[in-house]
């Protein structure tokens, strides 16, 4: 079966995944597992016999003390060993370069700083943590490209976006499509001059690069992010535990950028789950859990080198049931041990000098609803036309795909929908990057359920169907390494 669906196109390895997935044999598990064999059906109200129901295979099992949602997904193998350098597969000749850059964007009179969104109280009295734009830039020889992390709810309107990479395009030469700008989506952040710092800091990478070595792993990690849904619809799960039936992306991805002598120069992490630890009391700016994690990886590691954070599909998972309280310790609590499961997982990644890079975006019409006056999170800027622009990216590091489905809020289960047709070793698929925010995406089931985003979302309940088959287009337009 693996032979037959490599040889099938995209569309067609999507479909065949949805058949058979519910077949998939279960990964070793902890010992002590709660239920087996559990279904959950995404197209539920789906009709369309070019988007078939399908089951998702996922066990319940006690993990961090509770019952959560366990995949049955497998990951690629990662070495039960210290990190290797593996460069038997590197053409005569090429050498890969690799440059970071991080620019403090905390404003200097914190009571005078403008609200981007999230629960920050304003004005603010302080700062806990201090927030950043974190560049890495690479260049194989033949091709360059740019991952922009803000420490921000969002990022900024499609023509701001368009200013910035022309921008950068004109100081390094990385081609437009092939620059990524995400939000790590802190719901404790403001408003600052993340545009011109986002400029500065590409260049900033660009003109400190040096050879480098690359490499990508993942493991599924538990006790931070679980879904936050009510399996009935009716709202938010905020009980003690999680919903051990709810959808959860439990992985995290990792990229490990070292030098010649194998100093770490870049971590990259790719994880889905809401960044709103503190509560709308609070009057510090911080980066929550994310921007936490990201500091305290650097702090680990010392010598300039860089942590980003990239937002996964958050909108329907979130620390409601690990946090134990909406506060400052808490998302440092969080922070620390996202800092713990990353560097686990980075000390065994191997690591090559050299891989193929290629990016490519696409500007898509997602279908929307009709105008609504009362709906409170219809952004005013998409209202009044039939459809919403989305921009769509893929970019290819060796092995591993990194596709953003947009700035909206996409459903976890969108995500690894994107996974589960990839023809990528690995794929980090994000949401919350590259232009304004757009709102949430709830899947088939969410408007199924008539879940509280499916009520207020501005996209109408065919969007998950053309959001998919546009992405697998440009999915299928990339190519995948040789093996």
């Amino acid at each position: 079966m693996t032979n037959y669906l490599k040889t099938r196109s995209i569309p067609t390895r999507f479909l065949l995944v949805f058949a058979v997935f519910g077949a998939t044999v279960l990964a070793t598990r902890e010992p002590d597992r709660v239920s087996t064999n559990r279904q959950y059906c995404l197209f539920a109200a789906e009709k369309d016999e070019t988007m078939k129901p399908k089951t998702r295979s996922y066990t319940v099992e006690k993990r961090c003390g509770m019952p959560v949602y366990v995949e049955a997904r497998r990951l690629p193998d990662l070495p039960d060993r210290p990190s290797q350098i593996n460069d038997k597969d590197v053409p005569p000749g090429k050498i890969l370069r690799a440059g970071t850059s991080r620019v403090d964007v905390t404003p200097s009179e914190p009571s005078k700083a403008t609200k981007s969104g999230g629960f920050l109280h304003m004005p603010p009295t302080g700062v806990h943590d201090r927030l950043y734009v974190r560049a890495l830039v690479l260049d194989n020889g033949q091709e360059r490209l740019a991952i922009i992390s803000w420490d921000k709810i969002n990022v900024c309107g499609f023509n701001e976006v368009a200013r910035i990479r022309r921008e950068i395009n004109k100081r390094t030469g990385i081609p437009p499509g092939n620059i990524l700008i995400g939000a790590t989506h802190t719901h404790a952040g403001c408003d600052a001059a993340f545009s011109e710092a986002s400029i500065k800091a590409v260049t900033q990478a660009w003109e400190g690069m040096k050879k480098a070595r690359i490499g990508v792993g993942s493991r599924m990690i538990y006790g931070i992010g679980a879904s936050r849904r009510m399996p009935d619809g009716t709202g938010l799960w905020n009980a003690n535990q999680p919903n051990p039936h709810g959808v959860m992306d439990n992985e995290c991805g990792v990229i490990r950028v070292e030098d010649e002598k194998r100093n770490i120069i870049a971590v990259v992490v790719n994880y889905s789950a809401h960044p709103s630890v503190i509560a709308g009391g609070n009057s510090l700016i911080s980066g929550d859990y994310p921007g936490i994690g990201m500091q305290e990886i650097e702090k680990r590691l010392g010598g300039g080198a860089l942590a980003l954070f990239l937002q996964g599909c958050a909108g329907d998972t979130g620390t409601q049931a690990f946090r134990k309280s909406r506060t400052i310790p808490e998302a440092e609590r969080l922070g620390k041990k996202l800092a713990d499961e990353a560097m686990g997982i980075l000390k065994n990644i191997d690591v090559t000098g050299w891989m193929e890079l290629d990016g490519k975006n696409r500007m898509i019409l997602l279908p929307q609803k009709k105008h609504d006056p009362t709906r409170r999170r219809s952004p005013k800027t998409i209202e009044g036309r039939n459809h919403i622009r989305d921009e769509i990216q893929a970019l290819i590091i060796g092995d591993l795909l990194i596709f953003v489905l947009g700035s909206m809020e996409p459903y976890v289960e969108i995500g690894l929908m994107i996974k589960d047709a990839s023809p990528f070793k690995h794929t980090f698929v994000l949401g919350y990057a590259n232009g304004p925010w757009l709102g949430y995406v709830p899947t088939p089931h969410g408007y199924a359920i008539n879940d509280p985003e499916a009520r207020q979302t501005p996209f109408t309940p065919e969007t998950p169907k053309v959001l998919i088959t546009e992405s697998l287009k440009l999915i299928g337009e990339m190519k995948p390494p040789k093996k």
